[in-house]
């Protein structure tokens, strides 16, 4: 029984040891071949019958193929702008159609050499399509219904097939404009709504007001400044135009001006700031009825909100102007204009045209798209900006903004710096250029992210594993970011033909991973994982196989030549 059993153990060494030399064989084969991991023969032991003290029964081997998936290749760098390598975990998760169904099977690779076919899928050498998620114009991704999405939350079903024909033309329209200017400090502060006298035949230094109609010494009227407490002006006895604006300025927050421009000369009245109503209202008698400008409340000069400087009810002291870019690439020409309220204060208004193809006059009465108010630190840096309900405009984007060329609603944020630093918007006093002349002010950039149409010139992957495309307006967008699966158990994969494994229930459920995130490996762009076989362990497998292989067969013809004596005993 031994004998045979001997034999019989010699014959398992032979398969064992010839399969060995078909995994050696393997690998040298695929010693080139992109993201190939290399397998290695392990043996066990094949024991029939315990062996006893007395007794031993021969088994023999068993051969055990191990493939070193998980082995890391060496990453090498290539020309092609759509070749990518995984370093660290995971792979790219591929399939063996361009149309793939809810059914389809999902393959994982290595093999990062990928390449557009001729309708610009990119597809690896073995014919297998690269997938990903499609993106948004901020690298987001999205899922299957456009919506957006993460890898956490995203199943199999979101990926599709990486397709750089996906876009060949592009616009992008403007989502955020960057202002850097100084406003002047010295600028004179706008005064609120005026309310003038019209009473003919008045001089300012001359005429006593007490000799008018309605007015008499000792007639009083109040001035209520806002919400603030009314204030009371008397008229005294001999009084003048201009003695009343000089007992008028002296109240708080209010100014009054004569004017004797013209043969009737006038009084103005006005709150100082420009945000806040002036209510007139008789006291004793009827003094400002007499004086011809009656009880009335004025409406503030600037109102965040009202468009009072697009209508052209007050003027701007300057407006920096910007072109713009809507989801068709057309330009459109806009304006920031300012106006200062108060010390340290601005009112905005953002504008444009109405025009044909330009802003919706329904949307926007005026061309007004926005509007509030900037405030500054003494030391000239921005304090505040904030939006027409005094909320604050940092990084909140304006919404809404419709154009009349059939274009998307355009929505862009307004960056003006950063707050209590002197990066983008400020306020010092009027500077001079560099022959001296005075400059009250001065823009020092004013950048926005949009672009005209343009074609596609260029695409490839990023270190992100983006897949990018770059077009004629010098516009570079991300269309699609890869996917990378992570197991539990790599090596326990099952090797399928054109260098792909299919996952098992020993490897464990994959999980879809951004690259570089949760555990998965990161993208190298422009570079393809080589072949992790070692060329010199594998020679010196071979002979140590081959020898094995000889041995083995010594045993079987040892055995046979014993056998052959134990039949010569009968003879």
């Amino acid at each position: 029984m031994s004998l045979f059993g001997a034999m019989i153990s010699g014959v398992s060494g032979l398969n064992a040891q010839s399969q060995n030399l078909g995994v050696i064989s393997d690998n040298i084969s695929n010693l080139n071949t992109v993201g190939y991991k290399s397998t290695v023969g392990r043996f066990s032991t094949l024991v029939t019958q315990a062996a006893t003290g007395t007794k031993y029964t021969p088994g023999g081997v068993q051969f055990h193929p191990t493939a070193l998936i998980s082995k890391q290749g060496l990453l090498q760098a290539t020309s092609s702008t759509t070749a990518a390598a995984i370093s660290g975990d995971g792979f790219f998760l591929v399939r063996d159609t361009a149309t793939p169904g809810e059914d389809s099977e999902m393959f994982f690779t290595r093999a990062g050499d990928f390449k557009p076919d001729d309708n610009g899928l990119l597809k690896n050498t073995a014919g297998y399509y690269v997938q990903g998620w499609a993106t948004d114009r901020n690298g987001q991704l999205l899922d299957r219904n456009g919506n957006v999405t993460s890898s956490n939350s995203s199943a199999a079903g979101d990926l599709q097939v990486l397709d750089i024909n996906s876009i060949l033309t592009a616009a992008a329209s403007t989502t955020r404009i960057e202002f850097g200017a100084n406003f002047n400090s010295d600028e004179t502060a706008l005064n609120g709504t005026p309310t003038t006298s019209s009473t003919a035949g008045i001089d300012a230094d001359t005429t006593d007001l007490t000799t008018l109609p309605g007015v008499n010494a000792g007639d009083t009227f109040t001035i209520a400044v806002g919400t603030g407490a009314a204030q009371t002006v008397t008229i005294a006895a001999g009084e003048t135009l201009n003695s009343l604006a000089t007992k008028i300025s002296a109240l708080t927050g209010v100014t009054a001006k004569v004017d004797t421009t013209s043969t009737n000369h006038t009084l103005s009245i006005a709150s100082t700031d420009p945000e806040e109503t002036l209510t007139l209202a008789e006291g004793t008698n009827t003094p400002l009825a007499g004086l011809g400008i009656g009880t009335l409340t004025t409406t503030p000069a600037f109102t965040p909100g009202a468009g009072n400087i697009a209508s052209g009810a007050i003027t701007a002291n300057n407006s920096l102007p910007i072109t713009v870019y809507d989801s068709l690439g057309t330009a459109h020409k806009l304006n920031l204009q300012i106006v200062k309220l108060g010390q340290n204060k601005w009112g905005y208004e953002l504008t444009g045209s109405t025009e044909a193809g330009q802003l919706d006059s329904t949307q926007h009465p005026n061309g007004l798209i926005a509007s509030g108010t900037i405030t500054f630190n003494g030391d000239g840096s921005l304090k505040t900006f904030t939006d027409e309900g005094g909320l604050s405009r940092v990084d909140q984007p304006i919404t809404g903004i419709t154009w009349t060329n059939g274009a998307e609603p355009s929505s862009f944020t307004l960056d003006a710096g950063t707050i209590g630093q002197t990066d983008g918007i400020t306020q010092f006093a009027a500077g001079t250029d560099a022959n001296g002349n005075l400059i009250d002010y001065t823009t020092h950039y004013i950048n926005q992210d949009g672009a005209r149409a343009g074609t596609m010139v260029n695409y490839g992957f990023t270190e992100d594993g983006y897949l990018q495309v770059e077009f004629a307006n010098g516009v570079k967008r991300p269309v699609y970011k890869l996917a990378i699966a992570t197991v539990e158990s790599p090596d326990s994969l099952e090797h399928h033909t054109g260098n792909v494994y299919r996952q098992t229930r020993e490897s464990g459920d994959y999980l879809l991973r951004e690259p570089g995130q949760n555990g998965a490996g990161k993208v190298v762009a422009s570079a393809l994982e080589s072949s992790n076989v070692d060329l010199a362990g594998e020679f010196t497998n071979m002979i140590v196989t081959q020898r094995a292989y000889s041995a083995n067969t010594k045993t079987i013809t040892t055995t046979d030549e014993m056998l052959e004596e134990l039949i010569r005993l009968k003879r």
